[in-house]
């Protein structure tokens, strides 16, 4: 049986509660409190199979936890908390169905930034606008240093451009009528160097 975390609090690993014997499970990925139901359980021996029970259970609760963590981890950007390259990737595959296309941004800058004020001020930068993404509803994946994904149909692009507002980000966008899988990427990434051109012309 489990129970609310919280019922478990007081309990420090496993060992008898009223009505049984249980045991605390602190997460990842949440906290849980297990009990096994015996009012009567006295007997040295089934003391003995409860504990050896319990400690299989929290054994394979911690391995499928730290799994769950490690595979979350695998799937985002650390920094940004948005999806990651492997994520993007997998989001491609599939193909986008019409109507729907892929954003490319590069935030401009960014190395000037780091080698003037520091790298941190640079993290607040690209936290700035994964922040301005994500606020906007939108499905964005940082994919390399200074590069960032949106997956979006048309009529997201008012928000995404209200997301960009004041950034200086260099934009390509490529639909799904025009392209898939890495051709898609190959033409976003052609528009998208193409404006960062014109804006280095103050086009």
């Amino acid at each position: 049986m489990v129970l609310a975390p919280e019922s478990g609090v007081h309990l420090a690993g496993r060992g008898r509660v009223p009505g049984g014997y249980g045991a605390y499970f602190p997460g990842p990925p949440q906290p849980l409190y297990l009990r096994l139901e015996h009012p009567g359980i006295d007997d040295p021996t089934e003391l003995r199979l409860a504990a050896l029970y319990l400690d299989y259970l929290l054994a394979a609760l911690k391995g499928a936890g730290y799994r769950e963590e490690l595979e979350r981890q695998a799937r985002y950007d650390w920094l940004t908390g948005l999806g990651n390259r492997r994520a993007f990737a997998r989001r491609l595959e599939g193909g986008l169905p019409e109507g729907w296309g892929l954003a490319l941004l590069d935030l401009d800058g960014l190395k000037r930034v780091n080698d003037t004020q520091g790298h941190p001020a640079g993290d607040r930068l690209l936290v700035g606008l994964a922040r301005a993404l994500k606020e906007e509803g939108l499905e964005a994946y940082r994919i390399g240093g200074d590069e960032f994904a949106v997956v979006l149909n048309r009529a997201d692009s008012p928000r995404l451009h209200h997301a960009l507002a004041g950034l200086p980000a260099s934009l390509g966008v490529a639909w799904a009528e025009e392209a898939q899988g890495e051709s898609l990427l190959a033409l976003a990434d052609a528009r998208m160097y193409e404006h960062k051109r014109r804006r280095k012309a103050g086009g």
